[in-house]
């Protein structure tokens, strides 16, 4: 968790959430090119134990058609309610 508040602290991550999927975890939406994404996310902790691996789609929406706030991310599971 500390790894998505510092990609969000950095400018990096938009918004990220655990799925209630057995094959995909969580999702985030980083306003980086593809590539970047990946560089970034394989940076986690967990993905480099193998807890998670890191899976990469383009997503495409109309400027302005969405806005996200900025905001604190939980740096860990004790600092969710």
């Amino acid at each position: 968790m500390a790894h998505l508040a510092d990609l969000h602290e950095a400018g990096h991550l938009l918004a990220a959430g655990p799925l209630s999927d057995d094959k995909f975890r969580g999702l985030s939406i980083l306003n980086v090119e593809p590539e970047r994404a990946r560089e970034l996310k394989e940076q986690d902790p967990a993905v480099q134990i193998g807890r998670f691996s890191v899976t990469v789609i383009p997503w495409m929406v109309p400027a302005g058609a969405m806005s996200f706030a900025r905001t604190r991310f939980p740096r860990s599971v004790a600092e969710t309610d």
